[in-house]
């Protein structure tokens, strides 16, 4: 087993004087749910949107990162799954679980937790890298965005925004990630309509000026040109 995720528990246990008694998956990716077997088998109660447990029942592939995960035993699936929405409470504390759509996956939560104006975002958010565009399940540029637009449309200037990667950070920077996304989905669509092949795409380097800021994380821009040149093509409209 991952030493991680019993140091995991240890600090979780340290911070809040109590032990995990359930535990939100916002995707299937593995490295959002590789505690599950963990938590799961120590009767904690694993919640998720149910795309989430379809997904960890089977065998996985993400073709344009190499990744490849389940399927997951009994204990470490979830065991209340919702569609759209759920509400929770721990203590003084509302969760509200939302599913947009498809959008990093065809599985994500968003939690807002009040009153402490907090969003958990999952990967629809990584500070600061292109995301992951899971076309296999189901995600896409355009789900990414309208996600982000609703996103933004329940926060405010003081909400603390935790991403799925990267440091905490504000909705000022989750604004100008969805801008920089707009942007580069445009230039690819322009490129679309123009005829361009997905390498000439590529070639014409449309996420340029935005490379220094994101294009240091585990997708490099070649790779993030692909996915969305590949969502908008087989995976989306670029009527957008």
């Amino acid at each position: 087993m991952d030493t991680r995720v019993t140091e995991l528990s240890d600090a979780i246990f340290k911070a809040a004087m109590r032990p995990v008694t359930r535990l939100v998956n916002t995707h299937w990716h593995f490295d959002h749910t590789s505690g599950n077997v963990f938590f799961g088998s120590a009767g904690v109660t694993i919640i998720a949107q149910e795309n989430v447990k379809k997904r960890l029942s089977s065998v996985q592939s993400v073709p344009f990162v190499g990744l490849r995960d389940g399927h997951y035993p009994p204990e470490a699936l979830p065991t209340v799954t919702y569609s759209s929405s759920m509400t929770l409470h721990q203590g003084p504390q509302q969760l509200l679980l939302v599913n947009y759509g498809s959008a990093h996956t065809d599985g994500d939560t968003v939690v807002y937790i009040s009153p402490a104006n907090v969003a958990v975002v999952g990967d629809i958010f990584s500070n600061h890298f292109y995301p992951i565009i899971d076309l296999a399940s189901g995600g896409s540029i355009d789900g990414v965005i309208h996600s982000l637009d609703e996103i933004l449309a329940r926060t405010d200037e003081q909400t603390k925004i935790v991403p799925g990667h990267g440091p905490v950070a504000t909705r000022a920077n989750l604004e100008e990630y969805r801008d920089m996304l707009v942007q580069v989905r445009q230039r690819i669509v322009d490129l679309i309509a123009a005829g361009k092949t997905i390498d000439e795409a590529v070639a014409a380097a449309p996420t340029r000026e935005f490379d220094a800021k994101w294009g240091s994380g585990y997708v490099p821009p070649n790779v993030f040109t692909k996915m969305v040149f590949s969502s908008l093509t087989y995976g989306g409209s670029t009527g957008r």
